[in-house]
């Protein structure tokens, strides 16, 4: 990985299980990842065309996707308010065509 010397931060992820009819989501248990984690004032633009801002830059090894839920550096699974779902995440291959690092924008 290109970046692999700079993930010196952790993050949990939640991987989204299953919604049910009431829209409720349930999340399989929080996995610690290495991460490299910096504030950022960004709009973006989501796959729905929606414009948001970006509080946060996270760039990670592990694929986060936008169902999951992600508790940034200095946060706790155990605080539920504490997690969201990405805004937007950016897959980069390296040159050989091999996912490298992941963006990601919450």
């Amino acid at each position: 990985m290109l970046m692999g010397h700079a993930l010196r931060q952790r993050f949990w992820l939640e991987r989204l299980l299953v919604t049910n009819a009431r829209g409720e989501h349930e999340y399989a248990e929080p996995e610690l990842h290495a991460c490299r984690y910096q504030g950022t004032m960004k709009r973006i633009v989501t796959t729905d065309g929606e414009e948001r801002v970006a509080a946060g830059l996270m760039y990670c090894a592990v694929e986060v996707r936008p169902e999951d839920r992600v508790y940034p550096p200095g946060t706790s699974p155990d605080d539920e308010d504490a997690g969201k779902p990405p805004i937007h995440v950016v897959t980069h291959v390296n040159l050989m065509g091999a996912v490298d690092h992941y963006e990601v924008y919450l």
